[in-house]
C-alpha cells in the first residue's frame, strides 16, 4: 500500500536509517584503528582505546574481510525471507522489530574487548564474532528498509524523494561521524565511550512500525499477493540475468571499494599521513560533508538534464581526482607548513562531496527504480533482493578494500627523517599514504565501466530487459 500520502510522511520514513547507518559507518571508520592504532599520530590515547594493539592485526585483517563477506552472503536469504514473509502484521513492519535488539547487542560487544593487552588471539575471534552477528542484524533492517520503497512509494518521483531525503539524513550522520565526533576527541573523550552514547539513536529504526499499512488491517496479511511470491531461484535468476542491473553493480562496485576504503581510513590520513590533530580533522571533514546536500542538489538537477549515466561518471572521475589531495597535502611534503596542509585537504574535501553525495543516492535509485518497473511489467515482486546482491557485490569489496588491503598496508612504516634529523619515536605512515592513489585508480576502472548504463532507468528501458529475460526463459 502506498502509505507515504504526504511529504513529511516521505521525510519521516527516509530517517528510519539515521540511526542504525550513523553506528555502522561510525564502526567502520574508526573500530580498527581503535584496536590497531599503529596508523595514528596525533590524539592517539582518544582514537584507539588502549594505545596499543589488542588484536593480532595480520589474523585481525582477515577476520575482517570474512566478516565482511559474510555482511554480503547474508543478505541473499535475508532478501528472500523478507520479500516473501507473510504475517498478520505484514511482511516489512516484523522484520524491523526483529532487527533491532541483536543489533543493539553486538553493537556493544564489538566495542567491548574480553582482555587488554597486547595481540590478543581471543580479542581477535571475540571481536570478528560480534561482526558477525552485528553485520547480520543491520543487513536484515537495511534490506528490509529497501525492500519496501517499490511498494511503499507510488512513483519514481516520490522514491527519488525519498532517496534525496535518505542522503540527507545519511549526511547528517556523516557530518556527526566525520566532523563532530573529532572534537570529543580532541577533548580527551576515548572513542569507545563516544560510540556507546550514540547508540539509542539506534532506535529510529522503529519509526517504519507506524508508517507502513500492512497486515491483516489493511488487507495485507497472510494471504498477501501470493502471485507476487518469487521461489529464491527465480528471485536470483530474474537479477542476476538482469544486464541493466549488472552494468550498474560494476561502476558501483568500483565507487564503493573507493568511499569504504577512504571512509575507514580518512582518520589516519589525517592523524597519521598529515599529522593534524583531531580540531583540524573536525573542520577538513566538515568541507568534505557539509556541501552534501548542495552537492545532491546539483547532481539531481544533472540527472534530468543530461542522464544518471554521464551524472553519476562525473562524480565518480570528480572524487577519483578529489581523493589525491591527501597525498599533496602530506607531512612528508610540507614538514614545515601546517597550514598548506589544512588548505589542500578543506579543498579537496569539497570538491570531493560531488562523489560522496552521488555514491549516497544512487544505490537506492538505481536498485529501487529497476524493480518497481519489473513489478509493473510481469507482477513480480522481489526488490530486496536486487538490494541484496548490490549489497554482495559491494560486502566483497569492502572486505578486499578495508580487509586485506586497508589493515595490511596500513602497517607499512619506515623512520620519520626531517631536515636529515631522524625523529625519535615516530615514522613516516608509507603504506596509509599509498591509500589514495589505490583508490583513485579504482574510481577511473569504474568510471569507465559506468559508459555501459543506460542514460536513464525509464519504463521503457526496463520493460524491454524484463522481457527479453523471459523470451530467453520460455525459449
Amino acid at each position: 500500500m502506498h502509505s507515504l500520502d504526504k511529504r513529511w510522511k516521505e521525510l519521516l520514513f527516509a530517517a528510519n536509517s539515521f540511526g542504525p547507518n550513523l553506528l555502522f559507518t561510525l564502526l567502520g571508520a574508526y573500530l580498527t584503528d581503535a584496536l590497531n592504532p599503529i596508523g595514528l599520530t596525533a590524539n592517539l590515547e582518544s582514537w584507539s582505546l588502549t594505545g596499543y594493539c589488542l588484536v593480532v592485526p595480520s589474523m585481525f585483517g582477515i577476520t575482517w574481510a570474512l566478516s565482511k563477506v559474510f555482511d554480503g552472503l547474508i543478505d541473499i536469504p535475508l532478501a528472500h525471507l523478507t520479500d516473501n514473509i507473510r504475517t498478520r502484521w505484514g511482511r516489512r513492519r516484523p522484520m524491523f522489530l526483529l532487527s533491532l535488539i541483536p543489533q543493539i547487542i553486538t553493537f556493544l560487544l564489538v566495542w567491548t574487548p574480553l582482555e587488554f593487552r597486547e595481540n590478543s588471539v581471543l580479542n581477535t575471534l571475540w571481536i570478528g564474532f560480534m561482526l558477525l552477528g552485528y553485520y547480520a542484524s543491520y543487513t536484515l533492517s537495511m534490506i528490509t528498509f529497501f525492500g519496501s520503497s517499490s511498494s511503499i512509494c507510488k512513483d519514481e518521483a516520490q522514491r527519488v524523494r525519498v532517496g534525496n531525503f535518505k542522503s540527507f539524513f545519511d549526511t547528517i550522520g556523516f557530518c556527526l561521524v566525520y566532523a563532530l565526533l573529532p572534537i570529543f576527541i580532541s577533548k580527551g573523550i576515548n572513542i569507545r565511550t563516544v560510540a556507546l552514547c550514540a547508540m539509542p539513536l539506534m532506535l529510529t529504526l522503529l519509526i517504519p512500525l507506524f508508517l507502513i499499512k500492512e497486515g491483516d488491517k489493511y488487507g495485507q496479511g497472510k494471504d498477501y499477493l501470493p502471485q507476487a511470491r518469487v521461489p529464491l531461484k527465480d528471485s536470483l535468476r530474474l537479477t542476476l540475468r538482469n544486464r541493466l542491473f549488472l552494468r550498474w553493480i560494476i561502476p558501483n562496485a568500483c565507487a564503493y571499494f573507493g568511499l569504504n576504503m577512504f571512509l575507514a581510513s580518512q582518520n589516519t590520513l589525517i592523524s597519521g599521513v598529515m599529522n593534524l590533530p583531531a580540531n583540524w580533522a573536525a573542520i577538513m571533514n566538515t568541507c568534505a560533508f557539509a556541501p552534501v546536500p548542495l552537492m545532491l542538489f546539483i547532481y539531481y538537477k544533472m540527472i534530468q538534464k543530461k542522464g544518471i549515466r554521464f551524472s553519476y561518471r562525473v562524480a565518480i572521475g570528480s572524487f577519483a581526482i578529489a581523493i589525491l589531495n591527501f597525498c599533496l597535502g602530506s607531512e612528508f611534503l610540507f614538514p614545515h607548513n601546517v597550514t598548506a596542509r589544512i588548505v589542500i585537504g578543506c579543498v579537496g574535501g569539497f570538491f570531493g562531496s560531488f562523489g560522496i553525495g552521488a555514491f549516497f543516492a544512487t544505490p537506492y535509485m538505481v536498485p529501487a527504480q529497476i524493480a518497481a518497473m519489473e513489478f509493473k511489467t510481469n507482477g513480480k515482486d522481489h526488490t530486496a533482493m536486487y538490494f541484496a546482491i548490490q549489497s554482495l557485490a559491494t560486502s566483497v569489496v569492502a572486505a578486499i578494500s578495508t580487509g586485506l588491503v586497508y589493515e595490511q598496508v596500513k602497517n607499512i612504516v619506515s623512520p620519520k627523517v626531517i631536515d636529515g634529523v631522524v625523529q625519535a619515536g615516530e615514522t613516516w605512515k608509507i603504506g596509509v599514504s599509498l591509500v589514495p592513489v589505490i583508490l583513485s585508480l579504482m574510481c577511473i576502472f569504474g568510471f569507465i565501466m559506468a559508459g555501459r548504463m543506460p542514460k536513464q532507468y525509464s519504463e521503457e528501458v526496463v520493460a524491454k530487459e524484463v522481457e527479453r529475460i523471459e523470451s530467453k526463459q520460455k525459449a
